[in-house]
């Protein structure tokens, strides 16, 4: 019977996966003696629940089911459109136009929405940093606090 060890870097716990009988797999937290998982015919989490069994428990017409007006993956369809590139000068703004990007911000860059209640622009997104972008076209900003111009790319996603 096989066995790997692993002994976790930041909780120094000891982890093994065992090979328990032919073609059946554990993973163990030896430290606490949990099984963490058991994989052979089918997936079991530490509950003893298999994992096949649990997914279809929230399928549609189940008895957990997802609400048939939930939205499904197959509605996912993300399309990015051509890249908004916006060059702004050291110490400028750029007001985002309104739609749904996936930015990717200059070094010194960072993204701010406007607080009405606060009457500030506070940071969404930190210099230098990615994510995504929800713009009304007036109260979402691209802020350059660097010395010299740099540029961001958006992305809309359409």
């Amino acid at each position: 019977m096989g066995r790997i060890r692993i002994v976790g870097d930041v909780s120094s716990k000891e982890y093994r996966i065992l090979e328990e009988t032919s073609g059946e797999l554990k993973i163990k937290n030896a430290t606490d003696g949990v099984d963490l998982l058991k994989a052979g015919t089918t997936v079991v989490d530490a509950s003893g629940i298999s994992l096949c069994t649990h997914a279809s428990r929230h399928t549609y017409g189940a008895a957990d089911a997802i609400p048939t007006d939930g939205l499904r993956a197959s509605q996912l369809r993300i399309v990015f459109g051509s890249g908004v590139y916006a060059t702004i000068t050291a110490g400028g703004t750029y007001i985002v136009p309104e739609g749904i990007y996936y930015g990717f911000l200059g070094a010194n860059t960072r993204n701010e929405v406007y607080d009405d209640k606060a009457a500030a622009w506070k940071t969404a997104i930190a210099a230098g940093g990615v994510g995504l972008i929800f713009s009304d076209g007036s109260n979402v900003r691209l802020i350059n606090a660097g010395t010299v111009a740099e540029t961001s790319n958006l992305r809309p996603i359409v």
